[in-house]
């Protein structure tokens, strides 16, 4: 089997538009979930950021006062190189935005928040704090 051809085929057949990207991944449109993207990891410099990501969902899943504040994951390639989750609504610089967000949200950039379902959550969230504190800390947009 061809794993590379494999690959394109998967990514072919999920991925739509580019929507985003950072150091580690790229982030698409899903094809076939319009209420998903899927996070590409990129290939020259593997970090396993996707991994790192649905590890802390996984542990935080059942915590409402953790998980209210992350875009879920529904699914993780078994090698970690594409993840599905929940599409947001981008910020728009006009959004009114919380003073206060928890301790275990490290990345404060707008870009890595959006809104679902009325809320603000986090899509980007696989370098946060293991052991997250919810206390509610000042943030600077």
């Amino acid at each position: 089997m061809n794993n590379e051809a494999t690959f394109e085929d998967c990514f072919n057949m999920l991925c739509g538009d580019r929507i985003g990207q950072g150091v580690h991944r790229t982030v698409y449109a899903c094809k076939i979930r319009p209420d998903l993207v899927v996070k590409v990891e990129n290939q020259e410099m593997r970090y396993f950021a996707n991994v790192m990501e649905d590890k802390f969902w996984t542990d935080h899943v059942h915590r409402k006062e953790v998980s209210k504040w992350l875009a879920p994951i529904e699914f993780l390639s078994p090698d970690g190189r594409l993840l599905l989750m929940k599409r947001v609504r981008p910020l728009h610089e006009t959004d009114k935005l919380p003073d206060r967000l928890p301790g275990f949200l490290t990345d404060l950039k707008r870009e890595n928040f959006g809104w679902l379902d009325g809320r603000l959550v986090c899509v980007d969230y696989a370098f946060t704090i293991p052991n997250p504190s919810i206390r509610l800390r000042k943030v600077h947009w």
